[in-house]
């Protein structure tokens, strides 16, 4: 098949079987673009967002933390030892993770990745499934056996 013509979802959908990857594809009418959103279908519990960042040496990194949390910058420059860390504008996150805005699921073409602890409290994990209408059911000892990340606090508290 012409990758052009897959969809993101589809491309996820080959990684994930290609390695074996025990997944659970969850499909909405509409966008999913919050949590709020989600958790119609969803425990919220469950839920992480896949953020891409770029550091000052612009370098882009995935970091991949409880969606009802909110990310630390100020934690992720210390532990990356970096002057700043900044959002991947619509264009750089396609670019670097493969992935849309909304979309982006822990796997990506993104080598270098950042996993909150909290993340690894559940034995599944509810993130983007390549499209913006669909969600990814994935253990997380898969989700840290493939990415390999650096497991750290990462979050500010919960809203």
């Amino acid at each position: 098949m012409d990758p052009v013509a897959e969809t993101y979802s589809e491309l996820l959908r080959s990684f994930l079987i290609s390695h074996r990857i025990w997944h659970r594809f969850i499909e909405f009418d509409e966008s999913v673009k919050t949590v709020e959103q989600a958790s119609r279908k969803v425990d919220v519990e469950q839920i992480v967002k896949s953020i891409v960042l770029v550091d000052s040496n612009k370098a882009p990194l995935l970091v991949i933390l409880p969606a009802k949390n909110r990310i630390s910058y100020r934690k992720i420059k210390v532990l990356l030892s970096v002057k700043d860390v900044r959002l991947a504008n619509e264009e750089e996150v396609l670019t670097y993770s493969g992935y849309s805005v909304g979309g982006v699921p822990p796997f990506s073409l993104l080598k270098r990745a950042l996993v909150d602890r909290e993340v690894l409290k559940n034995p599944t994990a509810i993130a983007g499934g390549g499209d913006i209408n669909k969600l990814v059911e994935l253990r997380t000892k898969d989700i840290v056996e493939i990415v390999k990340p650096i497991i750290a606090d990462l979050t500010n508290e919960s809203r």
